[in-house]
């Protein structure tokens, strides 16, 4: 751990005032890489008098760290906890985009019964590139009040509609008439038409429904491995 670390968590550990510990809080996320500095953090976001210093901490957690998914779970569990921390905790586990986040998000999905809540987790389901996550998401598009955030998330991770048949097929299907959900809309479908070569919705839900476009999804997800392996390689 670098010494400017342990001069922060050192003073956060002393500070009394709540404006003071947010300060130095905002400070640790240059340094939320470090084991150490994300510990804390999360000891801290168990104290649940002041949302605001809570707020930060999430804001400052290193999203990429699994030790992330256990106590983020439990908050977006807890019945007593603000929709304001739980709609940031689920945006993290979102952006985790493991296995672990992507079950628990799913666990608490098929439990969930607050709109605001369902809102955040299906924005946060279109991180994964799963197979699991696809009936929920087009469950959520049949859904007047979730079509808008899953639409948002599709149109910004492409490849989760890329890899699955029955997302674009439910997504060539979908009557849109609300404005800012065709925004999304009109571009999902103009990318897949573009990636798939198809001339319009016509054409692409002719080819869903055969077989043979099977092979064409095969050929794209072996392009995204050598390109996820490549990119490892790059890392190293």
């Amino acid at each position: 751990m670098s010494e400017e670390s342990k001069s922060l968590l050192l003073r956060l550990k002393k500070a009394k005032k709540v404006n003071k510990q947010i300060a130095l809080v905002q400070q640790l996320k240059d340094h939320n890489q470090e084991k150490m500095v994300n510990h804390v953090l999360l000891v801290h976001l168990d104290r649940k008098d002041h949302d605001s210093l809570r707020l930060e901490i999430l804001t400052a957690l290193n999203f990429d760290d699994d030790k992330i998914v256990s106590p983020l779970s439990s908050i977006i569990s807890d019945p007593y906890e603000s929709v304001a921390i739980k709609e940031k905790a689920i945006a993290l586990l979102g952006e985790n985009k493991s296995k672990n986040a992507m079950k628990s998000l799913l666990k608490i999905y098929r439990k969930a019964k607050d709109t605001k809540i369902l809102d955040n987790l299906a924005l946060a389901l279109t991180f994964f590139e799963d197979t699991s996550v696809i009936k929920p998401l087009i469950k959520a598009l049949h859904h007047d009040e979730l079509r808008l955030p899953a639409l948002t998330g599709l149109a910004r991770n492409d490849s989760t509609v890329y890899s699955s048949k029955d997302l674009m097929k439910a997504l060539s299907q979908l009557k849109v008439t609300k404005q800012f959900e065709l925004l999304h809309y009109d571009k999902i479908i103009e990318n897949i038409l573009q990636k798939y070569n198809f001339a319009d919705k016509e054409e692409l839900l002719l080819a869903l429904n055969s077989k043979k476009f099977d092979q064409a999804i095969i050929s794209y997800l072996k392009e995204q491995a050598e390109i996820s392996k490549t990119l490892k390689k790059v890392k190293m």
